[in-house]
């Protein structure tokens, strides 16, 4: 079976892939450059599987995976939380004090954007992900270059920790939706994924949600994103527990198609508790 993620051994996506693949047996885990290429080959059934991470607990929705699923034949067919522990890490023998250049993806900094505030002499590097910012400092070998990474990056490329636990908040989470082609799942589950894009009228967002609320939907979450190539348009991703649900799903979908111009379903599973961490 093939799996794919973003990153390189090590990056938080392939630890994910780890946790959630270590009792599937004949696992081909595959990592990717970037996220369109990753669900290009999805789409195009040259993977079983992706592992995508699509929330933070620090920093919110991940707009720049989200958007890429919009008109894609692929769907989520279960969520993973996967807890994100930041280390500091550099070559053997460095110390904090040593430290002036702090490498990591965007995202991870943004992380542990605390720690670097109290820090202000050391200069943080944007870097192509986690692992590969690690793989950056051991192949440098210099004694003031450091890594934020998880703890399998460090250990994977020869590092050492210099300071642990520096994310910003303290049970940072990553959700992850693990994804698979539309052709090969059959949907099923109480929470749901849509994209959609309601009429260009006056209430028309206000309408839609009245209708979740009439019908007993729980509205998870809301995120607001531009809609290519029409200005100031804009379309939305949500998310619905629909255990307490008054109808069937058939009359949900039947009622929202009524009130949007664009629907998409992005995926449907079981819900997990919030605070429920995957083993």
């Amino acid at each position: 079976m093939k799996v794919g993620y973003l990153g390189v051994p090590g990056s938080n996506s392939e630890v994910a892939l780890q946790n959630e693949c270590k009792n599937i047996p004949d696992v081909e885990a595959i990592g990717y450059a970037t996220f369109p290429e990753l669900i290009s080959d999805l789409a195009n059934k040259k993977l079983s599987t992706a592992i995508i991470p699509v929330e933070n607990s620090t920093t919110g929705f991940i707009t720049r995976t989200a958007d890429l699923f919009r008109s894609q034949p692929i769907v989520a067919v279960s969520d993973r939380y996967e807890p994100i522990n930041y280390m500091l890490f550099g070559i053997p023998g460095s110390k904090l004090e040593d430290i002036t250049e702090i490498y990591s993806h965007p995202e991870a900094l943004s992380q542990c954007e605390k720690f670097l505030s109290q820090h202000p002499h050391i200069k943080a590097q944007a870097y192509g992900d986690t692992a590969k910012s690690a793989a950056h400092v051991h192949e440098q070998n210099k004694p003031y270059m450091a890594a934020i990474a998880n703890p399998r990056a460090g250990k994977l490329y020869g590092l050492e920790p210099i300071a642990t636990n520096i994310q910003t908040e303290e049970s940072n989470t990553t959700r992850f939706y693990i994804m698979k082609h539309t052709d090969d799942i059959v949907l099923q589950g109480n929470q749901l994924s849509l994209y959609l894009e309601v009429r260009h009228e006056p209430g028309a967002l206000s309408k839609l949600l009245q209708i979740f609320g009439i019908l007993n939907c729980n509205l998870l979450s809301l995120n607001a994103r531009p809609i290519p190539g029409k200005p100031f348009a804009y379309g939305f991703f949500l998310e619905l527990d629909m255990s307490d649900m008054a109808v069937s799903f058939e009359v949900l979908w039947q009622t929202v198609l009524q009130a949007v111009n664009q629907i998409q379903i992005l995926g449907q599973f079981e819900r997990r508790n919030d605070k429920e961490y995957n083993n």
